[in-house]
């Protein structure tokens, strides 16, 4: 959870992404608030995620649906070297009924 001004105003959720063989890989989902975006919360929420994800034994962080024009998060993946693994075509179904894109993404841990 991030706090600006006493608020929250972001958190994540980190979990197993798959479970046996593959519970080494982790997955998170981030939430910034609207009139808090621009000041690096999501920036600070991804690496204190990966840092936790370190801590619990994580191996992997894996990111399975990227929106493809949420350029903000693909910018900040990106800069924090997270790997792109090709798009799913209309994998993201929008509020308004629209199929985008979405780009799987990891990040090895260790």
């Amino acid at each position: 959870m991030a706090k600006l001004d006493g608020e929250i105003s972001g958190l994540y959720i980190l979990h197993p992404n798959n479970v046996g063989r593959c519970g080494h890989i982790c997955n998170a989902s981030y939430a910034v608030s609207k009139d808090k975006r621009g000041h690096h919360i999501g920036e600070f929420l991804v690496k204190h995620c990966l840092e936790t994800a370190k801590e619990k034994g994580f191996r992997i962080l894996q990111f399975n649906a990227v929106v493809a024009t949420n350029y903000s998060a693909l910018a900040l993946y990106k800069k924090l070297g997270f790997v792109q693994l090709g798009t799913i075509p209309q994998g993201f179904l929008a509020k308004n009924g629209d199929y985008l894109d979405i780009i799987p993404h990891y990040k090895n841990l260790f």
